[in-house]
C-alpha cells in the first residue's frame, strides 16, 4: 500500500467520524433546545462548522487522495478555501465558548447581558463575517492559495510572500493566542466551579460543559503544536504527512466526539432515541 492509500484511509476514518458525530450533534441539540440557550447556539455553530469541514474532507479531499483524481486536484484550491473558512471560524468559536463559560461562572450579571439568545446569534454571525472577510482577502484577493500538493499528500499554501504573512499571523499566532487564552479561561473556570462545590444538577451540567470546552480547546492547542513543530522534529517523511493531512481533519472530528462524551443533553437524547428504537423493534417482533 503506497503512502497516498494509507493516508487516504486515515483521512476517510477521521472525516467519517467527524461527519457522523457533528451532524448528529446539530440535529440532537436542535431537537433538545430549539436553540433557546446561548451555549447550545455556540455548540451547534461549532458542530455545523466541523460538519461542513468533515463533509468536504470526506467527499472531496479523501477521494482525491485515495484515487489520485486529477480533476479534483485541479480545483483543490476552491476546496482549500472552504476548509480554511471552517478552520478559522471554528478556532474563534472555540474561544467564544470558553469566554461564555468563564463569564457564566465569574460574572453572571454581565454574562446574561452579553450572552442572551439574540446577542449570541449576533456574535456567531460576526465571527462568520469576520472569517469570510479575512479568508477572502488573503485567499481570494491577494492571491494566496491553499491547494492540494501531491508531493506532500496534503493541502499546502502557495509560495507567494503574502501566504507566509498569513501563515504566521493569521494562522499560527491567531490560533495559538486564542487557544492558549481559551484553555487558561477553561482551567480557571473549572477551578472556580470545583471550589464552589456546587452539587446541584445545574452545577454538574455546567461542569460537564466546561469539560467539553476544555477538551476541545486543549486538543486544538495540541494540534497547533504538532502542526508547527512536528515536521521539524522528525526526519520520517511519512510521519510528516500525518501532521499535515490527518491532524487537520482530527481537529474537527474530535470536537464532535468530545461533545458526545461530555454534553449530557446530547447523551440523554441519544439514550431516549435508543430506547424508542428498541421498543419499536420489540413491538415489531411481537407483531410478526
Amino acid at each position: 500500500m503506497n503512502r497516498e492509500s494509507w493516508i487516504g484511509l486515515l483521512m476517510l476514518f477521521c472525516s467519517s467520524v467527524g461527519f457522523i458525530t457533528n451532524w448528529m450533534i446539530v440535529v440532537l441539540i436542535y431537537q433538545t433546545t430549539k436553540l433557546k440557550q446561548p451555549f447550545a447556539i455556540l455548540t451547534v455553530a461549532l458542530a455545523v462548522i466541523d460538519a461542513t469541514f468533515s463533509t468536504l474532507y470526506l467527499f472531496y479531499a479523501t477521494p482525491m487522495v485515495l484515487f489520485n483524481i486529477s480533476i479534483l486536484e485541479s480545483y483543490s484550491a476552491v476546496c482549500g478555501f472552504v476548509l480554511m473558512l471552517c478552520y478559522n471560524a471554528g478556532t474563534i468559536i472555540h474561544f467564544v465558548i470558553s469566554l461564555n463559560r468563564f463569564l457564566a461562572v465569574f460574572t453572571p450579571i454581565l454574562y446574561h447581558k452579553i450572552f442572551n439568545v439574540l446577542f449570541t446569534k449576533y456574535i456567531t454571525l460576526c465571527v462568520l463575517i469576520y472569517t469570510c472577510i479575512i479568508i477572502t482577502l488573503f485567499f481570494g484577493i491577494l492571491g494566496c492559495e491553499n491547494y492540494y500538493n501531491p508531493a506532500v499528500v496534503a493541502f499546502s499554501y502557495s509560495r507567494q510572500p503574502i501566504c507566509s504573512v498569513f501563515a504566521f499571523y493569521g494562522d499560527f499566532c491567531e490560533v495559538l493566542i486564542l487557544t492558549v487564552v481559551g484553555a487558561a479561561m477553561d482551567l480557571i473556570t473549572i477551578w472556580k466551579v470545583l471550589k464552589m462545590r456546587i452539587r446541584t444538577e445545574r452545577g454538574q451540567k455546567d461542569l460537564n460543559f466546561l469539560k467539553q470546552s476544555l477538551s476541545q480547546t486543549f486538543f486544538v492547542l495540541t494540534i497547533v503544536v504538532c502542526f508547527t513543530w512536528g515536521p521539524k522534529l522528525t526526519t520520517g517523511t511519512d510521519v510528516t504527512f500525518l501532521f499535515s493531512s490527518i491532524l487537520w481533519s482530527a481537529v474537527h472530528c474530535f470536537d464532535g466526539v468530545f461533545t458526545l462524551i461530555f454534553n449530557g443533553e446530547v447523551r440523554q437524547k441519544l439514550k431516549t432515541g435508543s430506547q424508542v428504537r428498541s421498543s419499536f423493534v420489540s413491538g415489531a417482533k411481537s407483531f410478526f
